[in-house]
């Protein structure tokens, strides 16, 4: 499958918001733990759920290089685009 950013970045919003704590409004600048209140495990589950959409691999080290889910979305976006599964 082929993605835009955008419907990258909404997907991942919608993907967050499900891992999220309860009434928060998650957005592309919300940072991971701060904002969001998703502990190291609920991290974990949810890059298992961004594996899965996305159907790459995403190795532990990277998740020492994100805090915000446009930091995420911006390393998705450079595995996609170097696949050939990045559109625009």
């Amino acid at each position: 499958m082929k993605w835009t950013r955008e419907t990258l970045r909404a997907d991942l919003v919608a993907l967050f918001g499900h891992h999220a704590q309860e009434d928060i409004v998650v957005t592309e600048q919300s940072h991971l733990v701060a904002d969001l209140g998703i502990d190291s495990l609920g991290v974990m589950e949810v890059i298992a759920d961004i594996e899965d959409k996305f159907e790459l691999s995403i190795p532990d080290e990277a998740l020492r290089e994100v805090e915000t889910i446009a930091d995420v979305a911006t390393a998705i976006e450079s595995k996609l685009a170097a696949q050939g599964r990045l559109l625009g």
